[in-house]
């Protein structure tokens, strides 16, 4: 560091100067101070927490120039995390009910779920592999909107295209995802059907 972080004023200003060892103290100091509000707020595991608190200093990165003040960079990561908390919890359950949905439709009558489940998980698996043989960016775009679960406009500005472009991109993976998925097993299409609209 330039100069020792003797408060937050200094680390503040030493940040918004780009110096990455400021940006370091700052992660050492809160990177675990947050993961454990994000486990007791959000009742997330380490794991999850780990990686929210890990995006959040991504883009605290980023708009370090846009901040006035360390409060507002407190405030920053405090509102991020609980968001990105907020948004794991959501995909969660999304998943639950996507899995949900599909043991109601091909659970046996004897009610054995695990063997749904696997099933299920299986699809889940080939249509990933599906996913992967996209084109790199229809495949990018596709992750960031059904994986990630970020709208067009975020889209748009995170790869700096757009907003058509990512609109023509989604459209064209999801027919060619469909087409394939067809030729493989049209059990996976209907899976895929479930997946994409929950």
């Amino acid at each position: 560091m330039k100069e020792d972080c003797c408060n937050d004023d200094d680390c503040f200003r030493l940040l918004q100067e780009g110096d990455s060892p400021a940006f370091h103290y700052l992660i050492r100091i809160y990177f675990p101070v947050l993961g454990r509000y994000a486990c007791r707020v959000a009742r997330i595991s380490s794991a999850e927490a780990e990686d929210v608190v890990e995006d959040v200093f991504m883009k605290l990165w980023e708009r370090r120039a846009q901040f006035s003040g360390f409060g507002e960079v407190k405030g920053f990561l405090y509102t991020s995390v609980r968001n990105g908390c907020i948004n794991v919890v959501r995909s969660r359950q999304r998943e639950a009910t996507r899995t949900a949905t599909f043991i109601q439709l091909y659970g046996n009558e004897g009610g054995d779920s695990d063997e749904a489940e696997i099933i299920y998980s299986e699809l889940l698996a080939e249509i990933r592999k599906s996913v992967d043989a996209l084109p790199a960016k229809m495949r990018e775009i596709f992750i960031l909107s059904h994986y990630k679960k970020m709208s067009n406009e975020a889209i748009a500005a995170h790869l700096n295209l757009s907003h058509q472009t990512v609109r023509n991109q989604k459209s064209k993976a999801l027919a060619l995802l469909r087409q394939w998925l067809k030729q493989k097993n049209p059990l996976l299409l209907i899976v895929f059907s479930v997946w994409i609209h929950h």
